[in-house]
């Protein structure tokens, strides 16, 4: 029975494998026959030196011995050539015209049957034709072609001499040596045929343990390359982690986050001094700093020519190196009066213009080179300070117009959709408000994982596109522009929506119920103008209920009525005093001090 051969091997390369493994058996065990044969024959000759012609004697002699000589320089030729790429077919061809020579040799003992009269004698030249086939062929059974060739001519020439002697003791001693001719090439035939199946599941077990091998290798290469990468992940988190922890603090200005981000990465990168640097025309100035030297102080000012702080303006992306020899310019930095022997530096930019940089460096050399994530965390601290710097100078302009804006306030009256827009604005706003004071609660908590920061970062930016939205929305109702009627299922409307509500709940200590009917049919409505209404109606009920001591509950709720779906919102407050009801919904109206009073004003509008 065959075993399959394993996945990838075809069977044509399985069976010339073991045609070649065949073809060197037969070369191996040669030796031993061809030796034997050496022997044999001169012993046959000595005791048939007086009983035979001594002349056909030494011509079979020498004849026999030639092939045996040729098998035997064969031999030696394969075993000197037996890593050459020679096709084995011509190996083979070669030895069986071999064997095949001196099987006929050996069958050429019918001359010396003839020619011995001696019964006695004829039978010791058959029992040395057996002894010398079962030898051959037990050498032979590899290549079952060769057993054939050095068997037939070795039998068949004396067997049928013997047959046809009128002499039953011959006759019988030819039918012998046909059975036992048959029996030895059907012993032959077995055997080849096991040594043929055992060379095949040798071979494929061999290709089975090679290509475990490979998979052992390949699994294991990715298991590393894995781990690599599990080491820079784990690496990468930790890097934004501190990043976070270092910008979440709060403060009251900005220099002093860009200080603490200033220390938190001269401890990751393992700096001695880390600088804020702005140029100012052909020179840069130490905005802020933190060093373990002296001799550096907040305002320093240096030549930028062949400065590191030139080359990372120049570059399009973080600079870094480990010595200074790999630097470039091979330059001092001035600022340090020392070579630089380690340095890490991205460029600044505030308002999209070019500010400074931001560099860390030491004189010592860093004992492994930067990482990719330390790149990437550099470029995100510089683009977080250009961020931070606008900002801080946006606040201050912001400032400086206050009292001309509240003054222009009382001067301009604001249209309804004008001040729509800031209103309905202030939605979304408020939303990244919430999402990032929770956001800020778990990482003072020290609760904070990378997977919940990043979809609370997520959600910022969805109400960011939000804003866009509603401005666009706003812009084309001033417009007198058509809304977008999709068919929407009010329970979907409602998911979308579902993590602000649950925040503004949490944030106001308030209960919510939502009832609403699985069952509703699918309505045609704007679905953020949808959106917008249940939000502001929300947001009033939570307001009214702000001084309220009893349970606060708000329910919303949505019902089959007809031909339409009804959306309801109640809230446990107070309820509305009867001499303002009828103004509630006037724009401008609020009993809020910092309300702008649009909210139902828009809201009913947008119904």
């Amino acid at each position: 029975m065959n075993a399959p051969a394993p996945a990838g091997l075809g069977d044509d390369f399985i069976s010339r494998r073991i045609d070649a493994q065949r073809v060197q058996l037969l070369y191996d065990q040669a030796p031993l026959g061809i030796v034997a044969n050496l022997m044999i024959a001169p012993v046959l000759t000595f005791l048939l030196w007086d009983e035979a012609p001594r002349s056909a004697l030494l011509i079979w002699l020498a004849l026999l011995e030639t092939t045996l000589v040729i098998r035997l320089i064969l031999v030696i030729i394969h075993q000197r050539r037996a890593a050459e790429a020679e096709k084995v077919e011509r190996w083979v061809e070669r030895y069986i015209w071999a064997c095949a020579a001196t099987g006929t040799c050996w069958g050429g003992c019918v001359f010396l049957l003839a020619l011995t009269p001696s019964l006695v004698h004829q039978m010791f030249i058959c029992l040395i034709l057996g002894g010398v086939l079962m030898g051959g062929i037990l050498t032979m059974t590899s290549v079952m072609t060769a057993c054939v060739a050095y068997a037939l001519p070795l039998v068949l020439p004396p067997a049928l001499w013997l047959l046809l002697q009128d002499d039953l003791m011959r006759a019988v001693m030819g039918f012998t040596g046909v059975l036992y001719l048959l029996l030895a090439l059907g012993t032959a035939h077995r055997y080849h045929r096991v040594l043929s199946q055992a060379l095949r599941l040798a071979l494929e077990n061999l290709e089975l343990a090679r290509s475990y091998a490979r998979v052992q290798e390949q699994t294991e290469r990715a298991n590393r390359h894995l781990a690599e990468q599990q080491a820079a992940l784990q690496d990468s988190v930790e890097a934004l982690r501190e990043f976070y922890r270092s910008i979440s603090a709060p403060r009251r200005h900005a220099g002093d986050q860009i200080q603490t981000l200033l220390a938190m990465g001269c401890q990751r990168f393992g700096a001695g001094t880390g600088i804020l640097a702005r140029i100012d025309g052909d020179r840069y100035e130490i905005v802020q700093m933190i060093s373990s030297r002296h001799d550096l102080a907040q305002g320093e000012s240096f030549s930028l020519v062949e400065s590191c702080c030139q080359h990372t303006l120049r570059a399009r992306q973080p600079v870094a190196f480990d010595r200074g020899s790999a630097w470039p310019a091979r330059q001092p930095s001035r600022h340090l009066r020392l070579t630089v022997e380690t340095y890490l530096g991205a460029a600044v930019q505030v308002g999209g213009q070019p500010f400074g940089t931001l560099n860390f460096s030491d004189a010592r050399p860093r004992p492994s080179p930067f990482a990719a994530v330390d790149l990437e965390l550099i470029q995100l601290m510089a683009q977080w300070v250009g961020a931070i710097i606008d900002q801080d100078r946006a606040a201050a302009a912001a400032q400086r117009q206050h009292a001309l804006l509240a003054h222009a306030s009382r001067l301009n009256t604001l249209g309804e959709m004008a001040s729509g827009l800031a209103h309905e604005i202030n939605q979304p706003i408020t939303a990244i408000a919430l999402y990032t004071e929770t956001c800020l609660a778990r990482l003072h908590a020290g609760q904070a994982q990378p997977k919940e920061v990043r979809e609370t970062l997520e959600k910022i930016a969805a109400q960011s596109v939000r804003t866009n939205t509603i401005i666009q929305q706003i812009r084309h109702f001033a417009r007198q522009s058509k809304p977008q009627y999709l068919t929407v299922r009010i329970k979907d409307l409602f998911e979308d929506i579902a993590d602000f509500l649950r925040l503004e709940m949490r944030r106001n200590r308030l209960q919510f119920h939502q009832r609403i009917n699985p069952n509703l049919p699918p309505v045609l409505a704007d679905p953020l103008q949808f959106q917008q209404v249940v939000l502001n109606l929300i947001r009033n009920a939570a307001d009214a209920m702000s001084a309220s001591e009893e349970p606060r509950i708000i329910t919303v709720f949505a019902r089959h009525v007809g031909d339409t779906v009804e959306i309801g919102v109640k809230d446990t407050g107070p309820g509305v005093a009867p001499d303002i009801l009828n103004q509630v919904l006037n724009p401008f109206f609020t009993t809020k001090p910092d309300g702008l009073g649009l909210g139902l004003s828009i809201s009913q509008s947008i119904v």
